[in-house]
């Protein structure tokens, strides 16, 4: 294969994946490796033509005494390419005892933690890692032994996202023997990491070992391979879309903690149960993670035929219970460092729907002279309540309990108590009261703990003529 011929493919590869458009910024993750170091090179030769802005970023993970070296490798062949070049370092190990991960898992959330860091900071809309179609034939074989389903199976996607940055490989349809070939016309170098020959590590042992004893069955195997996972990616995303609206009817929530309603989801087949609650844990972590199909299998399980007050501990610090009616995945006490709790502005009147907290709040002006409305201000639900239009001013704050809220429960005599303490005494986890949606005014006056209790300060006074309607709705879909 001629060199021009590997960037064409690539090309086409980041074209029918839509990985980027012109002007975009990308980040390059860059360990100095054969493939990262091809994967430099043919985006800049395409810089021109997709007027790219390339950034290349390289993280030391601390595994092996002369890991500084690679840093400088990069460095310099960044300054070569003119690309502007970050540096970042972790320690794995102490990470990886601390979250109970594999050292290889470890080195991954770490290293894109980094990359995603970086995007962040100049502003990037894609991170690119060089992994290759042997990547993707490791990958399937990997998770074949360690029983994955149909979504591990599909292996590694040629695009996700990964918050708001898209994480590509246009790499993934070439192989290694082609970037080796790529690299050595253009007399490229590279770093070799002496670590990818260590045997104790299960994918050095499927490439070097397992792959070449399935190709003396069929020498094409590792295509075959990573067409099975083109195949069974385009299974799973297909089945994706037709549950989806199912899925959406029970589970509910966002990072920090997912609930799962147990009647309807009983009523599901036992595969989309299995998907609602891989649902439940992206949500909560961003990723499937450390949880395997036995978690999985487990919770489903329990949350069938267990009974209230059941809980599993799952790896990386995540929590299922089995509550009535409710089955909740979340981040327990030792969970990795918080994702932000968001915030929305409710215009008056106005609606906003608040996926995270599971709810959509309406807002209306009513009359407050009349009956029903009169009615609802003195008797507060948990699902609606109705505040002075004085006091609501011309929007209302929807977001999480923080620290020094306090507010006077409706109808308790006007004396005042910490939101925290309150949700202490209701006897909600600890780990979910992040995620109890609090209304509150512009100024940071507590007027509900939504779903729970109304603020003596959203009582109407006797004299009002308007008022405003706040109704709280579950989501469904």
């Amino acid at each position: 294969m001629t060199r021009e011929a590997l960037v064409e493919r690539a090309h086409d590869t980041i074209h029918r994946y839509r990985m980027l458009a012109a002007g975009e910024t990308v980040v390059v993750a860059a360990s100095g490796g054969r493939d990262s170091t091809a994967l430099a090179h043919v985006l800049v030769r395409m810089r021109e033509d997709l007027r790219l802005t390339i950034h290349v970023a390289h993280f030391n993970h601390h595994l092996r005494p002369d890991a500084a070296n690679d840093a400088a490798w990069v460095a310099a062949m960044s300054r070569a390419l003119g690309c502007s070049f970050h540096e970042g370092a972790g320690e794995t190990r102490p990470y990886a005892l601390r979250w109970h991960l594999s050292l290889e898992d470890a080195a991954r959330r770490l290293r894109f933690e980094f990359l995603a860091s970086v995007a962040g900071r100049v502003g990037a809309q894609a991170v690119a890692t060089g992994h290759t179609r042997d990547d993707q034939a490791e990958t399937v074989v990997m998770r074949l032994i360690r029983g994955s389903g149909l979504r591990g199976l599909a292996g590694i996607p040629p695009v996700r996202m990964q918050g708001a940055v898209r994480v590509i490989r246009p790499l993934i349809e070439i192989s290694r023997a082609e970037i080796a070939e790529y690299l050595a016309q253009r007399g490229v170098s590279w770093q070799d990491d002496p670590t990818n020959q260590d045997l104790t590590i299960l994918r050095n042992r499927i490439r070097m070992v397992t792959l070449p004893a399935l190709e003396g069955y069929n020498p094409n195997v590792r295509p075959t391979l990573a067409r099975l996972a083109d195949l069974l990616r385009e299974e799973a995303e297909a089945l994706d879309e037709l549950a989806a609206p199912r899925i959406a009817e029970v589970v509910a929530g966002g990072p920090g903690a997912a609930r799962i309603a147990l009647e309807p989801f009983a009523r599901l087949p036992v595969a989309l149960q299995r998907r609602a609650l891989r649902e439940a844990v992206r949500r909560v972590l961003g990723t499937l993670g450390p949880v395997a199909f036995v978690h999985i299998e487990g919770a489903r399980r329990m949350a069938v035929n267990g009974q209230a007050g059941a809980v599993l501990e799952w790896p990386g610090g995540l929590r299922v219970a089995r509550f009535s009616g409710v089955l909740e995945v979340a981040a327990g006490e030792a969970s990795p460092p918080e994702v932000a709790v968001p915030e929305y502005r409710l215009g008056v009147p106005g609606s906003v729907i608040a996926a995270e907290f599971g709810v959509q709040i309406v807002a209306s002006e009513v009359d407050a002279g009349a009956p029903d409305v009169r009615e609802r201000a003195i008797r507060p639900s948990q699902a609606e309540i109705v505040v002075d239009r004085a006091r609501a001013g011309s929007a209302l704050i929807l977001r999480g309990p923080r620290p020094g809220d306090r507010f006077a429960p409706f109808g308790m005599g006007g004396r005042t108590k910490k939101v925290s303490d309150y949700l202490s005494e209701a006897k909600v986890p600890r780990y979910r009261r992040r995620w109890v949606p609090v209304l509150t005014t512009e100024d940071g006056e507590v007027l509900w703990i939504v779903g729970m209790r109304a603020a003596e300060r959203a009582r109407v006074g006797a004299a009002a003529t308007q008022a405003v309607k706040v109704e709280a709705r579950k989501l469904r879909v």
